[in-house]
């Protein structure tokens, strides 16, 4: 366990910050021991990575076998916030890893990511799940885990078995220069997903209060998760390969592996 010590105090978060608001007996087997921890360093690649990750992380990533055998049955949906996510994104990092592992993964794409509306983003979504022949595990980041969670509020049976929601996009409570962008998502769903979810929040996001996030993820019948002090978790958090979310999905493919699968037609 000391490993991933090292890492939960690099990330200045605690394996203890996460609180479950959602099925109070956790799945078989979710216990993160050391052999499987999500990410096992090569020395491939250095090039990219962020100043201030630690050494033996400063590599391409090979994901664990433990992670791969718990994606290997999902269709992995990436669902970008507003003005999408760039090539350092831990979305497109991570989409390029599960890719190179030989998962399935897609990137739903919109036709505009600035002027966002919730009807057209949300047309969207639903047109890259139809093309999914498997159970889809959503990951959401910002306004992404925000038209996640609408899409779950109007859909209580679907193809989506479960959703990561990172730095949820609160547009009911945030009074940033960009909060207006997000009027056609408003109000915010307040009702129990039909699906197991999991939300991440920062400290120091401007998008999310804290408080906030414990209220949302206890409307919406999630787990929560508290990342530490690192912004919107976004373009510009530096998070790179971000093994907390990696752990975190893990946990909840898991959660989905554990009977809680819909059947797909």
């Amino acid at each position: 366990m000391q490993f991933l010590t090292y890492i939960f105090r690099f990330y200045n978060v605690s394996p203890k910050n996460i609180v479950s608001y959602g099925d109070p007996n956790p799945a078989p087997g979710s216990d993160h021991r050391e052999e499987e921890f999500c990410l096992m360093p090569t020395s491939l690649r250095h090039s990219t990575v962020h100043s201030q990750t630690p050494d033996f992380l400063a590599t391409t990533p090979r994901l664990s076998p433990a992670l791969i055998r718990a994606l290997s049955p999902f269709d992995l949906l990436i669902v970008p916030g507003l003005f999408g996510s760039d090539d350092d994104h831990w979305q497109s990092i991570w989409e390029d890893v599960f890719r190179g592992h030989g998962l399935s993964i897609k990137r739903v794409e919109q036709d505009d990511w600035s002027h966002p509306t919730r009807t057209d983003w949300q047309t969207r979504l639903e047109q890259t799940l139809q093309a999914s022949r498997r159970p889809v595990l959503l990951i959401g980041h910002s306004l992404g885990a925000i038209l996640s969670v609408h899409y779950g509020a109007t859909h209580p049976t679907s193809a989506v078995a479960g959703a990561l929601l990172v730095a949820p996009a609160d547009g009911e409570e945030s009074t940033g220069p960009d909060a207006a962008r997000l009027a056609s998502f408003l109000p915010l769903p307040d009702k129990r997903l039909p699906f197991p979810s999991t939300v991440i929040f920062s400290q120091n996001d401007p998008w999310l209060a804290p408080a906030r996030a414990h209220h949302l993820a206890k409307k919406w019948g999630a787990s929560l998760l508290d990342a530490g002090y690192v912004g919107h978790i976004g373009n510009n958090s530096g998070v790179d390969h971000w093994p907390l979310g990696l752990n975190a999905l893990h946990s909840l493919a898991l959660t989905c592996h554990a009977g809680q699968m819909p059947a797909h037609a």
